[in-house]
């Protein structure tokens, strides 16, 4: 038998072999899924959608433990959140038991409080280095004395600023509010023999200056915006500091050059 025959018979062999398969998987009732359907349906763009997974479910936040049992509250971040809960929910549903649940909460916070302010003056009362009053008394009789020693140690300090300083007065001949306080400017120079250099914006004099120095610029270089302004100046370094726009009263003015002359930040606030 020659070569091409037994290639003959291998090849009619394998042809009888598939047939029979085919023919058992039908008599069977097997089904094989086509690889041109997707769950039973025909493939389109020639591939199939991938299965999205169900999205997760939302973690829901933990509510404030709704309870009168107020001794487990371990914390101030705990109480002032279950006192907000109860808040909100009174204020949106103001029934009476919503309301008389945040009441109940609102006064054990009221009463920590209380526990608190008390223990804190204790504190204070038996302690000089925390009471503030010390430095700045609030009683009736404390507060008058504690004046009547400022009021002297503003005197002296404005006495010793007029010997080496002055004060420049800004103003304008057409500014009501510069002709008010110029009474106050004289008043303030009588009393403690300050220098006052007056310097009129538009060159014209008002009463109690008739004579000014008319403005050269100076007014734009030390960053006067409006008038009536006032400035102290050292009459020796040229040095100088403004004490305010506006019109000022002169117990305004003595406290403000007091203050930037003899004080330091928050020495007497």
């Amino acid at each position: 038998m020659t070569r091409l025959h037994y290639v003959g018979l291998a090849i009619a062999s394998t042809i009888a072999a598939m047939a029979i398969m085919s023919s058992n998987a039908d008599a069977a009732g097997g089904d094989y899924p086509s690889a041109w359907q997707c769950d039973g349906q025909a493939k389109f763009n020639w591939y199939c959608d991938d299965e999205k997974p169900a999205a997760p479910a939302a973690a829901s936040a933990p509510k404030p433990a709704d309870t009168d049992d107020f001794d487990k509250i371990k914390s101030a971040d705990e109480m002032r959140e279950m006192l907000k809960h109860r808040l909100d929910v009174a204020t949106m549903d103001p029934t009476p038991a919503n309301i008389k649940s945040y009441i109940k909460l609102w006064q054990f916070v009221q009463n920590k409080s209380a526990v608190f302010a008390d223990v804190w003056r204790r504190d204070v009362w038996q302690d000089p280095s925390l009471d503030y009053s010390l430095k700045r008394p609030t009683n009736n009789v404390a507060v008058h004395t504690y004046d009547q020693a400022r009021d002297s140690d503003q005197d002296a300090q404005l006495r010793a600023l007029a010997e080496k300083h002055g004060l420049i007065f800004f103003f304008r001949s057409d500014c009501p509010y510069c002709h008010a306080m110029a009474p106050t400017i004289q008043l303030l120079a009588q009393r403690y023999g300050i220098d006052v250099l007056p310097v009129s914006l538009d060159g014209r004099g008002i009463p109690g200056f008739p004579s000014p120095t008319p403005d050269q610029g100076q007014a734009a270089t030390w960053g006067v915006q409006q008038v009536p302004a006032l400035f102290i100046a050292s009459k020796e370094t040229g040095d100088h500091a403004m004490i305010g726009s506006g019109t000022l009263s002169l117990q305004d003015i003595i406290d403000r050059i007091f203050v930037l002359t003899a004080s330091k930040p928050g020495e007497l606030f």
